[in-house]
């Protein structure tokens, strides 16, 4: 499944996902043309369009709970506590911390 990175809650930055070779993220074309986006970390800016990591990115990582409330998130949604992927993708649709929301796909 792939995941929509929503800016500010209104301009699609690009997807995320995930298969056997690690993390991607993608920018959208109208989102790196946009003078009025930023990107959506320091270490991806809109230069460049395609993103691969072995490891989720750091600020998707750093928009998931930890400690306690991580372990009651998990526990509530069924899945591991080191599945940050899952954990992303169910706790970061609403009220994050900063400028990026997630939202599902049907791809």
């Amino acid at each position: 499944m792939k995941l929509k990175v929503i800016y500010k809650g209104k301009h699609n930055a690009g997807l995320l996902w995930r298969d056997e070779s690690g993390y991607h993220f993608e920018y959208e074309d109208e989102f790196i043309k946009d003078d009025n986006t930023f990107p959506i970390s320091v270490n991806m800016p809109k230069s460049q369009k395609r993103y691969n990591s072995n490891r989720l990115f750091p600020n998707f990582q750093s928009m998931l709970s930890e400690g306690f409330n991580r372990e009651l998130q998990c526990k509530a949604l069924g899945i591991d506590t080191n599945d940050d992927w899952n954990l992303l993708m169910y706790t970061c649709e609403k009220n994050t911390i900063g400028a990026i929301t997630i939202e599902k796909t049907d791809e």
